[in-house]
């Protein structure tokens, strides 16, 4: 029992981890939605380079839990003492609520850049359909004609 609580208590921390990760991917994607919403192209990308990197940190984290999660899976869970079973369970509970809230800020933040993404396609299509029309109509070749059309007769 004491190496499945071990076991446990690494898995934890490693959780734990990961949600401290994820804490600061959290702020990260509230700041993008604040850097969307102002059009901030260049602090966008830096921002977008700064969660990459998290990203991967978390990752990474992940691979380190894989042999942990899957002897709490294949048992361990059923087997941990009562502490290292509650450690486990509010650090996944924690990360799991952080998650939750990072796809809810990126999908709002994706809605936000498609309607964005609407509003320059329509503002283009209407920018082609002048020239087109300014085109159908003769554009900027209109001149006027060079000797008068109509004629005062009455002098």
């Amino acid at each position: 029992m004491e190496a499945i609580d071990e076991s446990a208590r690494e898995f934890a921390r490693l959780l734990n981890a990961q949600a401290d990760v994820c804490r600061s991917i959290l702020e990260k994607s509230k700041l993008q939605q604040k850097l969307v919403e102002e059009a901030k192209e260049d602090e966008l990308l830096s921002l977008l380079n700064d969660k990459q990197r998290l990203m991967n940190k978390n990752q990474n984290l992940a691979v380190q839990a894989t042999p942990h999660r899957q002897r709490w899976e294949a048992g361990g869970r059923e087997q941990a003492s009562p502490e290292a079973h509650a450690a486990v369970e509010q650090a996944y509970n924690d990360l799991r609520g952080i998650l939750d809230a990072i796809i809810k800020l990126e999908d709002a933040s994706r809605a936000m850049l498609e309607e964005q993404k609407g509003k320059v396609s329509g503002e283009i299509s209407r920018i082609q359909r002048g020239k087109a029309m300014n085109k159908a109509y003769g554009g900027g070749n209109f001149m006027p004609p060079t000797t008068p059309r109509y004629s005062d007769k009455k002098g």
